[in-house]
């Protein structure tokens, strides 16, 4: 059985496009695999899922401290009197975590710098897996930097407790190569590798069809459309410094033609919620709110629950992406769509480096610079589309080593 950690279905589309393709990638090689999911939205997840024979069970961080925190001591203090917890007293959870013959981590960045409140967590996705003496593989993740002492130290001692790990890009593994881990390499993000046929949800095809249909009509006419994902998270950090987020994408906007038309796509969804936390419809809907008539008059609002599949459906029909998400710029750089960043945080520029389009990435507080990079990516639209093009193959190269690698991982725990 092999366990799956720190991705959803709902929620966060980019976690869901790791996780399918992760299990998408797992069953090319093993048709008949066991799988397991540890989700902290099992609840939503098993609604959402379409193939029945994967189990979800909790992962909230509640959950990983009472339940699999707590029992993985408990079995871990007889085993050093080589004696077993029979499974009857330990939880459904533990018992199936426990005879997992791997657990793949695969949160997009942890231990990271800024990011301290989220450390336990970082820890209690693997320490209890480590505890049960089930191996612990980190696929591809962003991690770092390590300045912070509190991270530095929490990165020393528990990563290496890890059996392997592998960095998303070329600074990240400079950062694991600075902590002094050798239990590393690099292999690019998982969903450089999502196919549609991987998707295990099927949700509201009906909508997503509707702006399919009145994007092609705007192509028809001749109009050139312009994806904008924005992603609560900078709108977040937007508001601590003092920045209006909104604004950046009102104004780029207005700053190009009627020729122009845009179609604002979520990442992150959770329909229903009145919170921005992994909710880009919270910022959408606000940006909505402030556009003018004729703002209004060329823009799509994709304003519901949509996963991968469907997001990557719209943005094909895009000349251009304008991006916040990360998993977003993979899916328009996937694509071949010429794509642009406000990010925040190195995973995003360690990326757009591996395609030589790094220059049109800049961090949100840069906002003067923000809509003279998006012109000057419009304008050189079909050099760039080329360029991703041609770098694609060695991207999804890399991505699909850390499977050919656990794959071999396997063969020789199967050995043994």
């Amino acid at each position: 059985m092999i366990g799956i950690i720190g991705g959803t279905l709902w929620g966060n589309r980019g976690a869901e496009a790791m996780l399918v393709t992760t299990i998408g990638k797992i069953r090319e090689r093993y048709p008949d695999q066991a799988i397991v999911i540890f989700s902290y939205l099992p609840d939503k997840d098993r609604q959402l899922i379409q193939d029945q024979t994967i189990q979800i069970f909790s992962a909230r961080p509640v959950t990983l401290v009472l339940v699999h925190f707590l029992f993985s001591v408990f079995c871990a203090f007889f085993s050093l009197f080589r004696l077993r917890v029979p499974d009857k007293l330990l939880p459904k959870s533990v018992q199936v975590l426990r005879s997992c013959d791997v657990l793949l981590d695969i949160s997009g960045i942890a231990f990271a710098d800024g990011r301290e409140k989220f450390l336990p967590f970082n820890i209690m996705v693997m320490l209890p897996a480590w505890l049960l003496r089930v191996p612990v593989v980190r696929l591809s993740q962003a991690m770092g930097s390590f300045k912070n002492p509190v991270n530095r130290l929490c990165a020393k001692f528990f990563l290496p407790l890890c059996d392997f790990i592998f960095a998303r890009g070329r600074v990240t593994a400079q950062h694991l190569q600075e902590l002094g881990l050798k239990n590393w390499a690099v292999a690019l993000d998982i969903a450089f590798l999502y196919q549609p046929e991987f998707s295990l949800t099927n949700e509201n095809d009906d909508k997503v069809a509707q702006l399919e249909m009145h994007l092609r009509a705007w192509r028809q006419a001749g109009k050139h459309v312009i994806g904008l994902s924005p992603s609560s998270v900078v709108y977040a950090k937007s508001i601590k410094r003092g920045i209006d987020y909104e604004a950046q994408f009102l104004q780029l906007i207005t700053s190009l033609g009627s020729d122009y038309h845009f179609i604002f796509l979520p990442n992150a969804t959770r329909e229903g919620s009145t919170t921005a936390r992994n909710n880009d419809l919270f910022v959408i809907d606000k940006i909505r709110k402030r556009a003018s008539a004729d703002i209004q008059a060329r823009v799509l609002w994709c304003d519901f629950d949509i996963n991968t599949a469907g997001s990557r459906r719209l943005i094909a029909l895009c000349d251009a992406l304008v991006t916040s998400r990360f998993h977003g710029m993979i899916s328009g750089l996937s694509l071949g769509i010429p794509t642009a960043v406000i990010g925040w945080s190195h995973k995003y520029w360690e990326i757009m480096a591996e395609f030589g389009v790094e220059d049109f990435a800049i961090d949100f507080s840069d906002a003067e610079s923000a809509v003279k990079m998006i012109h000057e990516l419009i304008r050189s639209r079909d050099e760039i589309q080329a360029q991703l093009r041609q770098k694609l193959p060695s991207v999804q190269q890399s991505s699909a080593s850390q499977f050919d690698r656990l794959e071999a991982y396997l063969a020789a725990q199967k050995s043994h």
